[in-house]
């Protein structure tokens, strides 16, 4: 029977690991969210913009409406293209706890070494997430927009379905960047499989070990963000560790 290391050993493991090096890790996810944010944002601008002038030359809402749809698409398209970046923060994270020497560069890895394949996946994590997630989003706005109470619980019901849903699906399938890594010879598609595959009967230890760092992210929300310099490279740092006693069980 495979003996898997406890949550708190695991956890331990990452502080260890990470010990001397909190630093570059925190440069690699700091330039990642940097790079996502500035992305974003002149997306944001340009759609909020063009939303503008549209309904100022035609005074519909429709159209304005239309316009709100596309650029939603567009921030998904890029949603896609910026995921990529998780294959080289993978790899940073991964030459940490190998022993190797990590390089803030590793973040633009995907763009340079199997970028389909890493598109494939980045595809796979942010459509789950937009199939599932978007209807609840969508009917929020509406409340928002109307005020009329009806729309919260069709929200709250679609995003309870929503949940029910991604939550098993992004498990199954989110240590596929590191699989990409460890299995090069491997497509998109195959990886995402053997992903679903080895992470049937993990998936629960994955969401209880996800759970334990709620207590830390509520600390770090009261620091007005601040701990989450330290917090998210712990918790990366953590789930590489899971992919490492995953695949590496102690009999």
């Amino acid at each position: 029977m495979k003996q898997y290391m406890k949550n708190f050993e695991l956890k331990n493991q990452a502080k260890d690991r990470l010990e001397g090096r909190y630093g570059g890790a925190i440069r690699i996810l700091c330039l990642s969210y940097l790079i996502s944010w500035l992305t974003r944002l002149v997306i944001n601008n340009i759609a909020g913009n063009t939303m503008a002038s549209v309904y100022s030359m035609t005074g519909s809402t429709n159209a304005a409406t239309a316009i709100s749809v596309l650029f939603d698409g567009v921030l998904l398209f890029a949603g896609i293209i910026l995921g990529v970046m998780n294959a080289g923060i993978t790899l940073y994270f991964l030459n940490i706890a190998s022993g190797q020497q990590p390089f803030v560069k590793d973040l633009f890895y995907g763009f340079k070494n199997d970028s389909k394949k890493a598109l494939v996946i980045s595809a796979a994590l942010s459509l789950c997430q937009a199939v599932c997630l978007w209807p609840g989003q969508y009917l929020l706005q509406n409340y928002l927009s109307s005020r009329e109470i009806r729309w919260i619980g069709y929200a709250l019901v679609a995003l309870a379905i929503g949940l029910c849903v991604y939550v098993p699906i992004s498990l199954g399938i989110s240590m596929s960047f590191y699989l990409m890594l460890d299995f090069p010879q491997n497509s998109g598609q195959e990886t995402l499989k053997l992903c679903w595959r080895l992470m049937k009967g993990n998936r629960k230890r994955l969401f209880l070990l996800e759970l334990g760092f709620l207590p830390l992210l509520l600390l770090c929300v009261l620091s007005f963000g601040v701990g989450f310099l330290w917090l998210e490279p712990y918790m990366q740092m953590t789930y590489t560790c899971f992919f490492l006693d995953m695949m590496n069980p102690r009999h």
